[in-house]
């Protein structure tokens, strides 16, 4: 009696430990973020009063797996549509141009202000 209990409880211990191993050898495919729902949120239509750098951004699976890499500037006079909110990962601002700043599926443009957080590169029109 006490070698078929622990016989069972063993069996028991083998089948729970291939159906946990079996749950976790499964690849996980997420799809990468979508740089259009990005782009989505730029509702506010602004005039850049100083000159600020800009990123072009590419999606990660996750939002700190994004890249940037360094486009250039946005200089004084030029007219744009920008996001409302901060992004947590870069501390700037989403934009979106119908000339040069565009976003696709992997990708979006992105501002940031090194001197600091302020919104004191842009004048809003509408």
């Amino acid at each position: 009696m006490k070698n078929r209990k622990f016989l069972i409880g063993l069996v028991t211990t083998i089948f729970c430990i291939i159906g946990f191993a079996n749950l976790n050898s499964k690849a996980v495919h997420a799809s990468y973020l979508n740089g259009n729902s990005y782009t989505d949120m730029c509702t506010r239509y602004v005039k850049v009063i100083k000159p600020i750098n800009v990123y072009k951004v590419t999606t990660g699976h996750y939002e700190a797996q994004n890249h940037f890499k360094y486009v250039g500037k946005l200089n004084k006079g030029h007219k744009l549509w920008i996001s409302r909110w901060l992004m947590s990962t870069g501390s700037g601002w989403v934009i979106i141009n119908s000339n040069k700043y565009y976003s696709s599926r992997r990708t979006f443009f992105f501002a940031h202000n090194p001197h600091s957080n302020r919104a004191n590169w842009y004048k809003r029109i509408r």
